[in-house]
């Protein structure tokens, strides 16, 4: 990934990584996490044929997808589809950044956001949220400043979902093993398939550190 410089790819995610923990910008900037995984439960159930609801984020950052599945095979990979996505996600933003389809990207952001706003997306956080990240990927579509600070940026999204979807997957294996009835898609997982939430945690939590190493090798080792 040869249009950052090796000083952006190190210095960007510790940055990403201090705003995430700092409360005035943490929860704006962790929301996007919270915003695709939400959505790419929704994206696998309508393509298995189910419906979508409603789909809610809070300041909190939690957030939940509600859909009518129709059966358990349809519901265990709906739940899967958050965390997976979000481990493999930032993989296409790698590939958008090395083929130089930067600024299409922020269009499909900006898209994507406004139709999951007007499908599914009914409390006031997640509307006024889902609509600023709109305006920023329009706005980054839009005006003409260079493709090397818009990678930047699309690198800022990517830091933002790798840090958070780690940290969440770290904290659902912690609560899965500890209250394994409140870990979420894991207690889900649980009900459909009757495997342990705490091995559907640890299933979740090796697939994403394969996608961070597909992630780090694509970053920092790719020859392009």
């Amino acid at each position: 990934m040869n249009t950052l410089s090796l000083a952006e790819k190190f210095i960007i995610p510790f940055l990403v990584l201090i705003l995430l923990y700092l409360k005035p910008t943490r929860r704006c900037l962790a929301t996007l996490d919270t915003f695709f995984h939400e959505s790419f439960h929704a994206l696998l159930s309508l393509l298995l044929g189910n419906k979508v609801k409603e789909i809610q984020f809070k300041e909190s950052i939690e957030g939940c997808c509600k859909s009518l599945s129709k059966s358990k095979f349809a519901t265990t990979l709906t739940a899967l589809a958050g965390y997976v996505g979000c481990s493999f996600f930032p993989l296409a933003i790698i590939y958008a950044i090395e083929h130089r389809n930067i600024e299409i990207s922020f269009l499909i952001f900006a898209v994507f956001a406004l139709v999951i706003l007007i499908l599914y997306i009914r409390n006031t956080f997640a509307l006024v949220w889902t609509m600023a990240f709109a305006a920023i990927n329009i706005a980054c579509y839009m005006i003409p400043f260079s493709l090397h600070v818009k990678a930047d940026i699309l690198y800022i999204f990517l830091c933002i979902v790798v840090i958070e979807n780690t940290m969440s997957l770290f904290q659902i294996a912690q609560i899965a093993f500890t209250r394994p009835k409140n870990s979420g898609d894991c207690t889900l997982l649980h009900k459909t398939t009757h495997l342990p939430a705490f091995l559907w945690a640890v299933i979740l939590n090796g697939i994403n550190i394969l996608a961070i190493y597909l992630i780090i090798s694509r970053v920092f080792f790719a020859q392009i």
